[in-house]
């Protein structure tokens, strides 16, 4: 069983990627640093889990993603940069690693359900 030190560490973690994720110097040292602990100690607050690095991983990819939809005009690249991705090919990556489609297609099947969502709601 944790105790409240580590869900506290967690808590606090958590804030820090909500708040920093689209900088691209945050990563699961920086958060260690902010957090004024070893990184083994920040990633022992997560065993049993997804990591740090997937936490931010996860987060920056679904901001991508709604970014990517509401501005469907934006080159993807620089959405990606927007998001903390250093690159577009990291971003893409990922993108395979965790969602199995490109960014494209991604971008894509969310358009294509918020559309069926709206014309389901209108009939």
């Amino acid at each position: 069983m944790e105790n409240g030190t580590q869900a506290s560490l967690r808590t606090r973690c958590l804030e820090l990627i909500d708040a920093h994720f689209a900088e691209q110097r945050a990563d699961h040292a920086w958060f260690a640093r902010r957090l004024h602990v070893s990184r083994r100690h920040l990633a022992r607050a997560f065993e049993g889990d997804r990591s740090v690095a997937e936490r931010l991983a996860h987060r920056r990819l679904a901001q991508f993603v709604v970014t990517a939809v509401l501005e469907p005009q934006t080159p993807l690249s620089t959405i990606a940069e927007r998001c903390g991705y250093a690159s577009y090919e990291t971003m893409r990556t990922q993108s395979h690693r965790y969602l199995a489609c490109s960014p494209r297609n991604a971008r894509d099947l969310i358009s294509l359900d918020e559309s069926e969502l709206v014309e389901r709601h209108a009939a």
